[in-house]
């Protein structure tokens, strides 16, 4: 079936990747060679003893925000822009210590701004961290109307020892997926070429989930296991390809796909959605120990099952999967 695709929509994920290789080499400092390397590239890891580092990472919530501010719903932005850095941080085995904000707006609008904060402070109490500071931005020559843009910034802490490199990652090694709460804040400028009707979009502003502290308790447990975790974003499945190059992905029994992407997979084909949207599963992990990871989400209320296993298969995702009452059989490669 052919449909529509990111690309078209103006996103290139491919070319963002090239982007970041680009600005790896003309970035690259001997500096650099100091910092602790995190499976995936999620965060970046700053050595502050021989035993510490502190991990950093930045993001926003895309054209999400179009989507609130056409609504005028803008109370769980925030939400989502403490989710897309927190859920990051957890990826390298770090835990979260603190948030901070960037508001930029042609003109502060005080209950734009209210609206924004309060999702932010709910953010940060779900992930168990503090919001302890900010920048507020009145650029009338750079934003038109009343559009504005948010960005945020993450620390956290992790001791040498606990990091998460990917380096253990093996054949026969669990994947343990956690459900999504729906689209999260990645795909939206596709999804918004679909949806287009007020009703259809309002399912789109959910909330990115946010799955630090059920994380932060599995990793406390070495005995777990915990080789790999894929906050699943921008990329979709292939995201599991960034822990690990020299092995495959196989998932045999996915989380239930919410109705959101059953709405847009009538218009795009299979093998994009897998390679734009979360499809269910915001986070992976990839386990020796996979039952006991399970209950520790289930204890915070997260649905999580076993989804498939860690193969031999080099850089390959394989996708068995049922969409719009069809088996799908997919592979896909970074």
């Amino acid at each position: 079936m052919e449909g529509k695709t990111y690309a078209a929509a103006g996103v290139n994920i491919e070319a963002g990747e090239d982007f970041v290789d680009r600005l790896k080499k003309v970035s690259h400092r001997d500096a650099h060679k100091q910092l602790w390397r995190g499976a995936g590239g999620y965060a970046s890891i700053v050595p502050v003893t021989d035993d510490i580092g502190v991990a950093l990472t930045t993001d926003g919530v895309g054209t999400k925000l179009l989507l609130a501010c056409e609504q005028d719903s803008l109370e769980t932005i925030g939400i989502d822009l403490v989710a897309m850095c927190v859920n990051d941080l957890v990826c390298v085995g770090a835990r979260p210590t603190a948030f901070l904000d960037y508001y930029a707006t042609s003109k502060l609008v005080a209950s734009h701004a209210d609206a924004l904060i309060k999702g932010i402070v709910e953010g940060c109490d779900q992930a168990g961290i503090p919001l302890v500071g900010g920048e507020t931005a009145e650029m009338p020559d750079l934003y038109s109307g009343n559009h504005f843009d948010v960005a945020g910034f993450a620390a956290g802490t992790v001791q040498k020892a606990n990091l998460i490199t990917g380096e253990n990652i093996k054949p026969g090694d669990a994947l343990v997926g956690i459900a999504s709460s729906g689209i999260h804040s990645n795909g939206l400028s596709l999804a918004r070429k679909i949806f287009s009707s007020a009703a259809d979009r309002k399912v789109l502003l959910t909330p990115t989930m946010i799955y630090v502290k059920p994380v932060i308790k599995a990793l406390e447990n070495r005995d777990l296991q915990i080789n790999g975790i894929a906050h699943i974003t921008g990329g979709g499945w292939r995201n599991l390809l960034r822990l690990n190059s020299s092995v495959g992905f196989e998932i045999t029994s996915p989380l239930p796909v919410p109705a959101v992407f059953a709405g847009l997979a009538k218009e795009i084909a299979a093998d994009e959605m897998y390679k734009t949207f979360n499809m269910g599963m915001g986070l992976a992990i990839i386990t020796g120990r996979p039952e006991a990871v399970v209950e520790i989400f289930k204890e915070y209320g997260f649905q999580a099952k076993t989804v498939g296993k860690v193969t031999a298969q080099a850089g390959t995702v394989k996708i068995h999967a049922n969409l719009l009452n069809k088996n799908v059989e997919l592979e896909l490669k970074k």
